[in-house]
């Protein structure tokens, strides 16, 4: 049986874990910074509880005993993430990030884990992980990637390996984001723009029309309020996009604007309102209100 880990326990790190013990495997323990938050405390060692698993005061005691260490925080706490595991990884514990970062990153990830002598594996994760919990597609690249798959498989995990370079995982993310996250963006500035006119019912008519493959008012609904909770999280990934694109030689302009309205709508707080949108029209409501 493999030994699992977890570094972050948010949305993802939360819906992987259950998924793995609901397959067999044995996941021991997850950190999660909200550990030192007396407010947000409870709700983590609850949540970690419910599928017996331990909430950790901290990275080392976290890791203890695990074979696999699996890192699901936030692109900017990323390089903190792989700092503190590196301070008490040990020989035959693998490392595996997959958090929304640039192969930049990942590279030096990759250097602050395996200068302590753990394995390092570049994992990025290619859909959603709901409603695919841990079953969601994923793609390794590492030196070590083609050995992990298996151990992930094992429990219906979806892991396939692409090579030995690291980062070459996250290029293939960070290059696909420009089109979903851009995708998002583009639709509710479009139909906010329209509801200033009363002519969002419209647009969406007119998309219908176009695309009739798609339910646009599905598709308006679930972004208007998913990006209410994660619209900072995913302009945070946009700068990393960014960052990618330059990389390779291109101006990140599609990017760069993408992350300025996914921005936008984090700031209108709406999740802290009083009346949550909780679909596209509440939303645009909240929005011209």
């Amino acid at each position: 049986m493999t030994v699992f880990a977890f570094i972050g326990f948010g949305e993802a790190g939360g819906l992987l874990a259950e998924g793995l013990v609901g397959a067999g495997a044995k996941v021991t323990a997850a950190y999660d910074i909200l550990i030192d938050n007396p407010a947000k405390a409870p709700a983590l060692i609850a949540k970690a509880g419910k599928i017996g698993v331990s909430a950790a005061k901290s990275a080392r005691d976290a890791i203890q005993g695990a074979e696999l260490i699996i890192a699901a925080v936030t692109c900017s706490d990323s390089p903190a993430a792989a700092e503190s595991v590196a301070m008490a990884i040990a020989p035959g514990q693998t490392y595996l990030d997959i958090n929304s970062t640039s192969p930049m990153v990942k590279q030096q990830n990759a250097k602050i884990i395996e200068a302590a002598g753990g394995a390092y594996v570049d994992i990025a994760v290619m859909d959603l992980v709901p409603p695919h919990g841990h079953k969601v597609p994923m793609l390794l690249a590492g030196k070590t990637a083609a050995s992990v798959v298996p151990l992930l498989t094992q429990y219906g995990m979806n892991a396939e390996a692409i090579g030995e370079a690291v980062g070459a995982a996250s290029t293939i993310k960070m290059v696909r984001s420009v089109f979903l996250k851009g995708f998002s963006a583009i639709l509710i500035e479009s139909l906010v723009a329209a509801s200033k006119v009363g002519a969002h019912e419209k647009v969406l008519d007119s998309l219908q029309v176009t695309f009739p493959q798609i339910d646009w008012r599905e598709m308006a609904d679930y972004y208007a309020t998913r990006l209410i909770k994660h619209a900072k999280r995913q302009a945070s990934e946009m700068h990393e996009v960014s960052d990618t694109l330059e990389f390779l030689g291109m101006e990140p302009f599609t990017a760069m604007a993408t992350a300025m309205r996914l921005e936008w709508v984090a700031d209108l707080n709406l999740q802290d309102s009083a009346e949550v949108p909780t679909d596209c029209a509440s939303f645009l409501r909240a929005v011209n209100a």
